[in-house]
């Protein structure tokens, strides 16, 4: 039971150290470095799957991105630490709930057009805009074959690389293009 209070008190003082940091030293890399490190020692050993999927830093990034991912991943923390707690400081049916939240979260519309889904795309968070610009030339060579006066066999046949590029991609952008494929006419 003591040990409980103290990982509860820990967790309300962390999001307070969290609230400060992210607010006063949002672009400080040291900072979000620092933070990110302490969230890690303190939850490591306590919360199941708590550094699952955690972006690694690299010295050949720029400062710009090392602070973007640094960002991304202490949101990640953030989210499990807040979901921990949803579940009354207990491992158990954590899993339950972290897969839950990410089915919310990647939702598949197949009712999008080529223009929602570009719209989606740039304001989706955690991507480059180098990624973003990519994308989106990608999706209007799609949308192209797909306005071509061809069968359906024919368009599929042109499509078939851009599905092997998309095998390539990250999964929330996967999932935002491939109800696209459906609309073949």
């Amino acid at each position: 039971m003591k040990k409980q209070q103290n990982l509860q008190e820990m967790i309300q003082k962390d999001f307070e150290q969290y609230n400060i940091v992210w607010t006063q030293f949002y672009n400080d890399k040291d900072a979000m470095e620092a933070l990110f490190l302490m969230l890690i020692s303190h939850y490591i050993d306590k919360i199941n799957g708590f550094a699952e999927d955690i972006e690694v830093l690299s010295a050949y990034q720029k400062i710009e991105q090392q602070v973007e991912i640094c960002r991304k991943n202490i949101s990640l923390l953030i989210e499990r630490m807040k979901l921990f707690q949803q579940n009354h400081y207990s491992n158990d049916g954590l899993l339950d709930l972290y897969l839950k939240q990410e089915k919310e979260k990647d939702v598949i519309i197949i009712e999008m057009d080529f223009t929602a889904v570009r719209l989606s795309i740039g304001i989706m968070e955690g991507i480059s805009s180098i990624e973003k610009e990519e994308v989106i030339e990608k999706l209007g060579e799609i949308e192209e074959i797909c306005s071509l006066p061809l069968t359906r066999k024919k368009k599929w046949d042109k499509l078939r690389q851009y599905v092997v590029w998309i095998s390539g991609k990250d999964v929330k952008i996967a999932m935002k293009l491939l109800p696209l494929f459906l609309k073949i006419q």
